[in-house]
């Protein structure tokens, strides 16, 4: 089996968390054959280079269906491949393709992303099949897009490494209550509502406390500008994205992860699954696929949605807790991932190309 993977995101060294479920991805179709071939982009900052980059892509995808053949093209992000696919599949009707949606796919966050929204609907329509990483997103899809559901399949982004994201015990600091984020640094991610909430907290609690940040992106800015602005500096430990391992420590060291997401598309959300994974309680907000894993009261809490005030009492619900409770809390989050551990994602997927290349 022949497969071409196609994606607009992949690790490098000088960003080593950008589009690192892709990369997961591949080694899981690894398993299945050790004949891929693939075009992916690295994450370039500036916006000439970007646009050349996005250029080579485009022509090496074009060139690449047009003249070469593969029993199958699996493409993430269909917003950023849409236009060279379908200039090729209007040459090569065969190409059978399937197509990972994932969040700005299907809601877009900008003007741009808006505009290509007409070529993600008609490469839907030539898709033989289409992957989404939860059941929330499929149900969107299927409404947004009038796509036949039995042609539409669930495969959590590549799952969760439970032999990497595992807990330590021996790296949290039992002195200081410390509290997670993990996520970019942007638009309704809700980074804000968690150093609010965070403050608020702190404020009322009068309790030694830590808020460790991982992450960066259009807003590292105004981030930081919040922080001083609340005066928390010496409370906040800000990092930039990091590699598996790195992120690993981190986690453990948390006794609360918050996901304060605001965003519709938040398709998933794996970094929950992640702290879960290593024994961390998550406070979520109560929207898309984060509520297909986050149980209130047993693997953690929801908060409302963009309300930092709502985040806080939630805060104060799970330091309030026994460490009994906490304990129980603790269990109950690594079992939850038990659905998205890597091995049984790997599994399912294999089962699924066989389908694909039927």
């Amino acid at each position: 089996m022949k497969i071409l993977v196609i994606a607009n995101m992949f690790p490098s060294k000088e960003h080593p968390s950008y589009g690192i479920f892709v990369k997961n991805h591949i080694h899981i179709l690894e398993e299945a054959t050790n004949d891929i071939d693939t075009i992916t982009m690295r994450k370039e900052i500036h916006k000439g280079k970007k646009l050349w980059s996005y250029l080579l892509f485009y022509w090496r995808i074009f060139w690449t269906l047009v003249l070469k053949k593969h029993d199958l093209v699996y493409v993430h992000y269909a917003s950023h491949s849409a236009l060279p696919i379908l200039c090729a599949m209007s040459l090569k009707r065969s190409i059978n393709l399937t197509v990972n949606l994932h969040g700005s796919d299907v809601f877009p966050e900008n003007e741009f992303q808006e505009r290509l929204q007409k070529w993600v609907a008609k490469l839907l329509k030539q898709a033989n099949h289409v992957v989404v990483p939860s059941d929330y997103f499929k149900q969107v899809v299927v409404q947004r897009y009038q796509l036949f559901s039995g042609n539409i399949l669930i495969s959590p982004s590549g799952g969760v490494n439970r032999s990497l994201f595992a807990p330590r015990e021996e790296e949290r600091n039992k002195s200081i209550f410390q509290i997670g984020y993990v996520g970019r640094i942007d638009v309704d991610k809700g980074w804000d509502d968690a150093i609010r909430g965070f403050f608020e907290f702190q404020k009322q609690s009068h309790q030694p406390v830590k808020l460790i940040m991982v992450g960066n992106g259009k807003e590292n800015q105004q981030k930081e500008a919040l922080i001083r602005e609340l005066g928390i500096e010496n409370n906040v430990q800000c990092y930039d994205l990091l590699p598996q391992e790195e992120l690993v420590s981190l986690y453990n060291e948390m006794d609360v992860f918050l996901f304060p997401s605001r965003r519709k598309g938040e398709s998933l959300g794996l970094v929950g699954i992640e702290a879960m994974a290593c024994g961390v309680p998550v406070i979520g907000s109560q929207i898309a696929g984060i509520q297909g894993y986050l149980v209130e009261g047993k693997n953690g809490y929801f908060a409302e949605v963009g309300n930092p005030y709502s985040i806080a009492e939630k805060l104060f619900q799970f330091h309030a807790s026994s460490e009994d409770e906490k304990q129980v809390l603790r269990s109950n989050a690594i079992d939850s991932t038990t659905p998205y551990d890597q091995l049984n994602v790997k599994k399912n997927m294999i089962d699924m190309l066989a389908l694909f290349v039927k």
